[in-house]
């Protein structure tokens, strides 16, 4: 992991439990309509943070953008 990783990880790790359970569950697929991530990774952006990872209905790559 690289310092902009962690640094998006110390970020991800400051917002509420309940918060981040509702961002993870509200995920657009292009297959499936929402859906929830998983296997996802936190990267650090310019105005938030972005979660990459994978449909867990279809496996298809999937991401949300949060912004600080």
């Amino acid at each position: 992991m690289n310092v902009s990783d962690f640094d998006a990880e110390k970020k991800w790790r400051s917002l509420p439990k309940d918060l981040q359970k509702n961002l993870i569950s509200n995920v657009f697929c292009f297959s499936c309509g929402e859906t929830t991530i998983v296997d996802y990774s936190v990267r650090n952006d310019n105005l938030g943070i972005l979660l990459e990872g994978k449909c867990k209905q279809c496996n298809a790559n999937v991401a949300r953008f949060i912004e600080d």
